[in-house]
Formats: C-alpha cells, structure tokens, sequence
C-alpha cells in the first residue's frame, strides 16, 4: 500500500466511517487486517468519499474473488493441447553444453 493510499482522505473517510470495523462481518481487525476494497476503479487515484469500503482482509479476498468471478463468467476457458505443446518444446537442456570437471 502506497503511502499517498493510506493517506488518502477517501479512505481515511471510509475507515472511520465503517467505525473502523469490516462492513460485512463487523470484525474490528483483530481477526484479520482491515483493508479498504475499491469498488470501482473508475476514479482510481482519484477517489471521492463513499467509493471505497472497509473490509477485513477475508471478506476483501472473498468480495474480490466474487466480482472476477462475475466478470469472467462469460469468457470460455482457453483449451491448450498439453501433448503438442511438449512435442514441439525446445529441450529444456543445452545439447552443445559440455560439462568440465
């Protein structure tokens, strides 16, 4: 975290908005560190008061993994045939390397 983030009067806004505790479990950073999640990154570096939200770092790792979740929900899995890709690998030692003792 940035010096000018931890700074920054949006987040020091949010955290004593929230009361310093997490907005979705009310923990109060004794379980786990509180972090401000951004949830738009529209105004990233320029962030207003209300924008971010204070989460404690469980439910910031939950939150986020939802919200890539949600935007990749639609994007097919990219198949990789692991079998050609091996075939046609370089070898992973040097054939010309001779070793000297």
């Amino acid at each position: 975290m940035s010096r000018r983030w931890r700074e920054h009067p949006a987040r020091l806004a949010e955290l004593e908005a929230s009361g310093f505790r997490c907005r979705l479990c009310n923990d109060d950073g004794t379980e786990s560190r509180l972090e401000v999640h951004h949830r738009t990154y529209k105004n990233l570096g320029n962030e207003h008061v209300g924008e971010p939200t204070t989460l404690c770092r469980g439910c910031h790792r939950l939150v986020t993994d939802h919200q890539r979740r949600l935007r990749y929900a639609g994007v097919p899995p990219k198949i990789f045939d692991v079998r050609l890709a091996l075939e046609n690998a370089p070898p992973l030692f040097d054939p010309t390397f001779k070793e000297t003792l």
